[in-house]
């Protein structure tokens, strides 16, 4: 259920934001239930990468690390799960973003994966399979958790770890697989460290 359908695998992450893009028009707010309308049935995976993206290129927008991170924590919890499709519920479908931050952030999630896919290809496939891919499911529903905390440009390594994880799983590139895992790693240190220094505030 993990690996993205054939026409995923003929079209680029950014001709699909490209697509997205020129799709979206008219009105001030687009409604997360649109956006995946567009997107079509891609994978979990697929969905995680754009969600993950979205975070990041509009980060400073107030309540957008919620936004998108439940979403990404309901998609986990369906992939560890073993859901056969995404299901979300109608409060997620509703939720809406300013077109504008939406435009904005697309046209930079485009230059950014313009530049970055030619490095993207399968290899360390043992890190790949069904059985591995429920492991992994795990370390997305931790960075999807992550991720969803109201914390401006803390929440953005997790948002990377979630990115990394998406690539590996759709391209089978177990190198971004471990790049994951390491950013987990890490944001989870971050974490920590913000943990110690308001306990220390507040003692």
């Amino acid at each position: 259920m993990f690996p993205p359908p054939a026409t995923a695998k003929t079209q680029s992450i950014a001709d699909l934001l490209r697509h997205l893009q020129s799709t979206i028009a008219g009105g001030d707010t687009v409604t997360i239930g649109h956006m995946l309308q567009l997107f079509g049935v891609r994978g979990f995976a697929f969905f995680l990468l754009v969600l993950a993206l979205m975070n990041i290129v509009i980060f400073m927008v107030p309540g957008v690390s919620f936004l998108f991170g439940l979403p990404m924590v309901i998609l986990a919890v369906q992939m560890v799960l073993g859901f056969p499709t995404p299901i979300f519920p109608a409060f997620i479908r509703n939720g809406t973003i300013k077109r504008v931050f939406l435009v904005r952030g697309l046209e930079i999630g485009i230059r950014g994966m313009s530049k970055v896919e030619h490095l993207i290809r399968p290899r360390f496939l043992f890190l790949s399979g069904p059985h591995l891919d429920r492991v992994h499911s795990l370390l997305a529903l931790l960075l999807a958790i992550l991720v969803s905390f109201p914390l401006p440009v803390l929440n953005i390594p997790p948002s990377l770890g979630v990115i990394a994880l998406a690539v590996g799983m759709m391209q089978r590139d177990g190198l971004f697989v471990i790049a994951a895992y390491a950013i987990a790693a890490w944001s989870l240190w971050l974490y920590k460290s913000l943990g110690h220094v308001a306990q220390m505030l507040v003692s």
